[in-house]
C-alpha cells in the first residue's frame, strides 16, 4: 500500500472529484478525514471507506471559516494522531457572466473558497506536517487558468492565483519537508459533467453521444477522463512516489491543453 500509516484530509467531498481522491487514498491505506460543509454528505463517503475496510472521520467543515479550518486539522489529529496529505479539492464555480455585467461580490465569493479557503485549510495543515517530519499538500487545480474561456474569469483568476501559490509555498515549505503540488484537469467525467451533458440534451434536442463527441473533439485521447482517473494522479503527488517533486503542476486532461 503506498500510503500505509499515513493519515489524510480531503476537503470538497461530495459526489465527484472529493469522493473519488479520498476513495483512492483510502484504498491505498491512508486514515482518512473528509471535510465538506454537507454534514450528511461527507458521512457517506466515510461510510462507504469503512464498509471497504479502511479509517475514515467526517467534519462539516466551512473552509471560508478559519476556525472550522483550524477545528478540522484538530479532530483529525485527535482521531488519528497526526496529519500527513492534504488535498484542498474544495471549490465554487463561477457565476457565468461577462465581467462588464459581473457582480464583483460574486468574484470574491469564488475567491473566498478557491484561493482563501484552500490557503486558510493548508494554513492550518502546516503545523501539523511539521510534527511529522514532512508530508503533501496537493491543490487541484483547473485547465481554465490556462485555457481561458468567456464567462469563467472569477474561476479561472482564482484557479491561476493557485498556480503560483503552488509555487510560492513549495518554496518557503521545502526546508520542512513539505511538498507542494497541484493537478490541473479539464473536463472531468463524473456527476456535474453529467448534469451539464442532461442539460444540453434538454435545451437543445441533441443526443448525450452528440454533447460528448463536442466535448472529445479538442481531447487528443479522445474521452473525458474519468474522476478516478484524476484520483490517481493526485494519489501519486499524495504518495512517496513522487518525493522529489514540489512546486509543479500536471496537467491531467487527456491533452487538451499542453501547459507551460
Amino acid at each position: 500500500m503506498l500510503l500505509k500509516d499515513k493519515v489524510a484530509i480531503v476537503s470538497g467531498v461530495g459526489p465527484g472529484l472529493g469522493r473519488a481522491t479520498a476513495l483512492a487514498l483510502a484504498r491505498e491505506g491512508a486514515a482518512v478525514g473528509l471535510a465538506a460543509r454537507t454534514e450528511e454528505r461527507v458521512q457517506s463517503v466515510a461510510d462507504e471507506i469503512v464498509a471497504m475496510g479502511g479509517r475514515a472521520l467526517a467534519i462539516a467543515t466551512n473552509v471560508v471559516d478559519p476556525d472550522d479550518c483550524v477545528a478540522a486539522m484538530a479532530a483529525v489529529v485527535a482521531e488519528f494522531g497526526g496529519v500527513d496529505i492534504l488535498v484542498n479539492s474544495a471549490f465554487r464555480g463561477d457565476p457565468g457572466l461577462p465581467f462588464a455585467e459581473a457582480d464583483l461580490n460574486k468574484w470574491r465569493k469564488v475567491f473566498d473558497v478557491n484561493v482563501w479557503g484552500s490557503l486558510q485549510l493548508t494554513q492550518a495543515a502546516v503545523p501539523h506536517l511539521q510534527a511529522r517530519g514532512g508530508g503533501s499538500i496537493v491543490f487541484v487545480n483547473s485547465m481554465s487558468a490556462r485555457k481561458i474561456r468567456e464567462r469563467e474569469g472569477s474561476y479561472a483568476a482564482s484557479k491561476g492565483a493557485l498556480l503560483v501559490a503552488v509555487r510560492s509555498l513549495a518554496t518557503e515549505l521545502g526546508s520542512d519537508g513539505i511538498r507542494v503540488n497541484s493537478v490541473v484537469p479539464g473536463w472531468i467525467w463524473g456527476p456535474n459533467v453529467q448534469l451539464y451533458v442532461d442539460w444540453q440534451i434538454s435545451e437543445r434536442g441533441v443526443t448525450s453521444e452528440e454533447v460528448i463527441a463536442e466535448i472529445t473533439e479538442a481531447i487528443p485521447l479522445g474521452f473525458i477522463p474519468p474522476q478516478e482517473d484524476i484520483a490517481e494522479a493526485i494519489l501519486f503527488f499524495a504518495s512517496d512516489m513522487s518525493r522529489v517533486i514540489t512546486g509543479q503542476s500536471l496537467d491531467v486532461n487527456g491533452g487538451e491543453y499542453f501547459g507551460q
